[in-house]
This record gives structure tokens, sequence and C-alpha cells, in this order.
């Protein structure tokens, strides 16, 4: 089954080892404590991007989800982690429990249709298109957070296609009827008129099909539990949080400045219920949630280098 995860280098590995190479020639200050994880001169310290560590572990926490991840660690000195193999049975019970759960084939159906069309475009115009989505390996992390923690409200920035999201909302239908995914998405719809998306040798970080817009990904059966609102997470957040009446979990995948980052986590923090989750994308740009980790004094853990999680 893992082999599913260890494909041999296929277009996708060489597209993205081709993107690497043209964003290892821009910048290594991206923002304010947010580091180009391209450059040849990033540092991995500066944002404290240890991946598998558990930070804090020396803190009490009655968060159910991490008490879940506690018999999985290991101990190297005074630090805590997690060994990528412990992972292996989990995210492969996680594939199959998603493949039988309905209207999965959907989302493969999708995500199948949008690995095609960038390949097209990528073609075309000599650029690099890239849909900006998780990993399957990410996706189905949080598809297992989703189905351990049984979150009612679930708040997402930052959605482009919405890859993380329907893995999450599948995760929520089988968890029962109840469970509503909240989104924010500044959209970036690919526009062949338009000559800014049509640049040779540009990199197209996060981009959406012409005609389709915020989540498409997300099966039409539970967009009745789907909420989508499209414009700036800056303008759109607050209201939305103060709208809810709680918040189980949080997934940040918007615009990873350190500082933006932190706006987000404090924000959602406000209503955020004990025992709930403040889950972050791209973790290695800067450490904005290990920081925030350490102000609220609860552990935080990061998974595989590429999500973060912290346990409130």
């Amino acid at each position: 089954m893992m082999r599913f995860f260890r494909s041999k280098k296929t277009i996708a590995k060489k597209q993205a080892d081709s993107v690497h190479k043209v964003l290892a020639q821009t910048p290594l200050l991206i923002a304010e404590k947010t580091y180009n994880t391209s450059h040849p001169d990033y540092d991995a310290h500066a944002t404290r991007y240890y991946p598998g560590r558990i930070f804090n572990g020396d803190l009490p926490s009655k968060n159910m989800l991490y008490q879940s991840l506690l018999p999985m660690t290991k101990k190297e000195g005074d630090r805590l982690f997690i060994p990528d193999p412990s992972w292996k049975p989990i995210l492969e019970q996680m594939l199959e429990e998603v493949k039988n759960t309905p209207h999965s084939a959907q989302v493969f159906e999708r995500k199948k249709f949008i690995e095609n069309y960038v390949i097209q475009l990528n073609k075309q115009y000599k650029a690099h298109y890239v849909p900006g989505w998780v990993s399957l390996e990410d996706a189905l992390f949080l598809y297992w957070l989703v189905r351990t923690l049984k979150p009612k409200t679930i708040v997402q920035t930052g959605v482009c296609n919405g890859l993380s999201s329907a893995f999450m909302m599948l995760a929520l239908a089988k968890n029962g009827a109840e469970g509503r995914l909240h989104v924010i998405d500044l959209p970036n719809i690919f526009n062949p008129k338009d000559a800014h998306w049509t640049v040779k040798n540009q990199v197209y970080g996060v981009m959406i099909p012409e005609g389709k817009s915020s989540g498409w990904i997300v099966p039409d059966a539970y967009h009745n539990r789907f909420d989508v609102q499209l414009g700036d997470a800056k303008q759109l957040l607050p209201p939305l949080v103060d709208r809810l009446d709680s918040i189980d979990m949080f997934y940040h995948d918007s615009d990873h400045s350190y500082n933006h980052m932190l706006f987000e986590f404090n924000e959602i923090q406000r209503k955020l219920t004990p025992g709930g989750l403040v889950v972050a994308d791209d973790i290695s740009w800067n450490a904005s949630l290990w920081d925030f980790a350490d102000a609220r004094h609860v552990p935080a853990y990061n998974y595989k280098g590429t999500v973060g999680v912290a346990f409130f």
C-alpha cells in the first residue's frame, strides 16, 4: 500500500523540481520573519522547522487528540518526536475509509481533472502552474484529525481548489449528520485572456481552472454543510468569528506571512473551544505556530514538516 506514497518520479515531481529551481533564485526573505524555503540560504533554525517534533511536550494537556498521539512518541534527550513510520498504518486505514465514503469518487475525479489541466497549461504557456493544494498524505492527516476530534465547527482560510476542504468534509460526513466547514478564500482563477496568467517561466503557485471557483472539488452532496466566503481573510475572518458561537478546529492555508498567521490564530482563539485545534499548512515558512503555542502554553506538533497542530 505504501508504494502509493512512494511512486517513481512522475510529471508532477518533475514539475515540482522545476518550480523549486525557479524559486531558489528569488529572495530569501518573503516577508517579516517569513522565508523562502527553496532559497539555498534557507535556515531551518530560523523557522524552528523540525519535522516530527513535539513542542512543549513537558506541559500538561487534556486535549483528547494530543493524548491519542502520546503512545506514538519517542524521546531523544529532552525532545519528543513521532517517527514517520508510525503514520504508515494510520494513513493506509484512512485512505481505505475515504475511498468507501459516499461521494469520495467525485473528489478523486476532480483532482485528476486539475492534474491534467495543469499539465496542458504548462505545455501550452511554458510556465509553472500549481493547483495550490496539500499532498495526499497531508489530506489524509487532516481527515484523521477530523475523524478523531469529531468537531462540530471547522473554520478554514485559504481554499483554492479545495482538496483539503474536500477531505475534511468527507470526514465530517463520516462522523455523522452534524458538523459544518466555514471557509474563506481569495480565488486566483486562470484567465487565458489576461496576460498576467501566461508569462513564460512564471510560477503560479495557486491556480483554479477557468470556470471554477474556490472549493469546487468538495462533493456537491455536501455543499449544504460547506459555507464559502470569497474575499480577504483580513476583512472576513473577524466578523465570521463574531458570528460563530464556538470553533472546534481551525485550519490555516492562506497568506503564509508570519504576522498574518499570528493574526488569524489570535482571532480564532477568541472562540476556540477547550480541546480544540489550531492547524496550519506550510509551516516551514515561519515559526508563527510554534511561537503562538509557546505564548499560550500548549503543546504543538510538526507533522512530517508540512502541517502543524497546536492543542488547546
